[in-house]
């Protein structure tokens, strides 16, 4: 959304910072820098302890040559072999994963460990260490802390296991953004993007269809018997778009019975050429509803629907005529909906799941526009109301932020508030929601599909490095475990045999297959810090 009139003094401060920073910009001008496969040296960088349950630690890495990175700061990428040395004490410690297949992307997934159990750790690639991530909390690779010795080991303990006996899984995801093809650009002034945006490599496959085409193939492998994509599916609302997007998510399962969806701002109603073949608003009818006709033709875009006995309730948190960078909200005819779909059975463990964030918590720690850009704050208010009088609702299910972000509410403490990071995009993934009889665990999946990783390594140098983090969250917003009686659900397919925590397509010790990893440099610096943060204001604006 262009700025009208006179900057304010925000604005003018937001600018002047990437002003400061201008050096930086113009060094990663060169978004399209097209890397191959490099012979140098292979450094083991961006360690990520990216999943950890009761019996499994997925860790994942990027082998790069330092001798030749591209403008934006990434290492070429150099295949090496991938090895996990693991104990319950840094004296035993023993190579508990080797796969000499070589590849830049590690993706290393171990089994078979003991619940409670603190275990130390190393990731190696070549015989050298990985160093980790640089995270704005501190470390990402278990519960240790950066400290002088950077190469580890590294240590960290697994949860329990919720109570109980495990009945179905739920794969939670959203910001799809098919169509687009810009990654992380904020907004354009004199054709110049600002930050520079990052575009996929010549000759493969456009960037959301990689992660979309990932999305219904892993889900499913880890044990989803169900998906809800909470929002944002296309880029910008278009007829090509949102078919393309129900086309993927369709290899996962039926529409309807395998998948929900909920509308996000992107996808609201537009005007244009590339909506003009679908039904018009009645809100505006100079505006094409394109979303409506493909998801929810001929009715209204909310739901509620039994799942197991779960009663999911899909919102549409843009749910009026609009430009998308402002407050998500719902009409009135929404709300009567809501609060008598809440009013029935109001012990039914209820999964709510819609685009914008709810909490106070998640608007303020919004990056650059605070109670501007998830619901509206009367209405957020409203709901988490509604949601204490309702003690059946356990968990909402956001993104619109594209961060992996867990917040609770004072007026509504029985409920978990997830946001999950973009499917689109570094980090690239998905929740899966593991429902148990006496409670449930929420779990962050990167794609280990080849081509998912190498999209993650090149996204995540997104807003001038800084992108990590804000969007990879702690431990506890990746990875969370909670007691409640969920024993009036009934069990899904998944659930016999029960599977361990990463359901079907687990993967043993010793028999990964090395596909996956993460990488891109620190930026440096209060101006960059600066410029990344006034990049992330005009994202969050106009999304």
């Amino acid at each position: 959304m262009p700025w009208c009139c006179h900057p304010t003094r925000r604005q003018f401060l937001q600018w002047a910072a990437l002003v400061a920073a201008s050096p930086i910009l113009s060094a990663v001008a060169d978004r399209d820098w097209a890397y191959g496969q490099a012979s140098g040296p292979a450094l083991p960088v961006n360690l990520e302890l990216v999943t950890l349950t009761e019996t499994t630690a997925i860790l994942t890495w990027f082998t790069g040559d330092p001798t030749q990175p591209d403008p934006m700061g990434r290492l070429a990428p150099v295949p090496s072999d991938t090895e996990v040395l693991l104990g319950t004490s840094p004296a035993s410690m023993t190579t508990v994963l080797h796969d000499a297949a070589l590849t830049p992307y590690h993706y290393a997934e171990i089994s078979g460990l003991e619940p409670g159990q603190t275990y130390f750790f190393v990731a190696r690639s070549g015989g050298v260490p990985a160093t980790p991530a640089v995270s704005g909390f501190g470390s990402p690779i278990g519960t240790s802390t950066l400290n002088a010795f950077p190469a580890g080991p590294f240590v960290f303990t697994t949860p329990q296991p919720p109570p109980g006996r495990f009945l179905f899984a739920v794969a939670l995801c959203n910001d799809l953004h098919l169509g687009e093809t810009v990654a992380g650009l904020a907004t354009t002034q004199a054709g110049q993007g600002i930050p520079p945006g990052v575009s996929q490599l010549p000759g493969l496959p456009p960037y959301p269809e990689v992660m979309a085409a990932a999305l219904g193939r892993e889900a499913r492998a880890r044990g989803a018997d169900v998906l809800v994509a909470a929002g944002d599916v296309s880029s910008e609302g278009s007829a090509v778009d949102l078919g393309n997007a129900k086309h993927f998510l369709d290899q996962f399962g039926p529409y309807g019975a395998g998948y929900f969806v909920t509308r996000g701002n992107h996808d609201r109603p537009h005007t244009g050429d590339a909506a003009a073949s679908c039904s018009p608003s009645p809100a505006a009818p100079d505006h094409h509803d394109c979303f409506g006709d493909v998801f929810f033709p001929g009715r209204r875009p909310w739901f509620s629907q039994d799942v197991f006995g779960l009663r999911l309730l899909g919102l549409d948190t843009y749910d009026k005529i609009g430009t998308g960078g402002d407050n998500g909200v719902l009409s009135d005819e929404q709300w009567a909906f809501v609060r008598d779909q809440l009013s029935q059975d109001k012990d039914q463990p209820t999964l709510v799941a819609g685009h914008h964030p709810v909490t106070l918590e998640a608007s303020l720690t919004t990056v650059g526009v605070p109670l501007g850009f998830d619901m509206d704050t009367q209405q957020a208010m409203a709901l988490e109301q509604l949601y204490a009088a309702t003690p059946g609702v356990f968990l909402h299910h956001s993104g619109h932020t594209h961060r992996n972000k867990r917040t609770v509410s004072t007026t509504a403490p029985g409920v978990v508030f997830q946001e999950v990071g973009a499917v689109k995009e570094y980090p690239g993934g998905f929740h899966l929601l593991r429902v148990f009889t006496g409670g449930y665990a929420l779990n962050f999946y990167k794609f280990r599909d080849e081509l998912a990783q190498e999209w993650s390594e090149r996204s995540r140098p997104e807003y001038l490095g800084l992108a990590p983090f804000y969007v990879f969250g702690n431990a506890a917003d990746r990875n969370s475990m909670v007691e409640r009686d969920l024993s009036g659900l009934t069990p899904g397919p998944s659930a016999a045999p029960a599977p361990s925590e990463t359901g079907r397509g687990a993967v043993a010790a010793g028999t990964l297959a090395a596909t996956g990893g993460a990488s891109g440099p620190a930026v440096a610096g209060a101006a960059a810090l600066a410029a990344g943060l006034a990049a992330e204001t005009w994202l969050r604006h106009n999304r």
